[in-house]
């Protein structure tokens, strides 16, 4: 399974909030922590922010937080709002619209469904304060 940037850009800054907790963190710091654009960043904050998962707020003493807390964050959860194509691998669609003509023998779509159903149910276990507190557990 692969995921996007934009995912894993979310993840990074989750777990930088969670590590910072009890203070407002600035974009840019979570972008040079990581190396990252702040652009980019700033567009993973704003999906995030717009769900309710960080408080963004502007101004001088402005910054991000984590709306709730880490252990009610589920990864499953994040990747599923930052993947927006997470199925097509399951759909077997060849390019140009056009249906797959194996579709009615081919037990490959069975298969890739099942396997990203195993992916999700791993992440759905693990929350945000997992992935702070127990670097040794995955």
């Amino acid at each position: 399974m692969r995921l996007t940037l934009y995912t894993d850009y979310s993840i990074r800054a989750l777990v930088y909030l969670g590590q910072n907790p009890g203070r407002r963190v600035a974009i840019q710091e979570i972008a040079d922590a990581h190396g990252i654009s702040q652009s980019h960043l700033v567009k993973v904050v704003n999906r995030l922010s717009n769900h309710g998962i960080v408080l963004a707020r502007r101004g001088r003493s402005g910054g991000l937080e984590l709306a709730p807390v880490a252990h009610e964050i589920f990864i499953g959860d994040i990747v599923r709002l930052m993947e927006a194509d997470l199925h097509t691998v399951v759909a077997c669609e060849p390019g140009k619209g056009q249906p797959c003509i194996l579709a009615n023998a081919c037990r490959l779509r069975g298969l890739l469904a099942k396997s990203l159903g195993a992916f999700m149910a791993v992440l759905d276990r693990v929350t945000l304060h997992d992935l702070i507190m127990d670097h040794k557990k995955y």
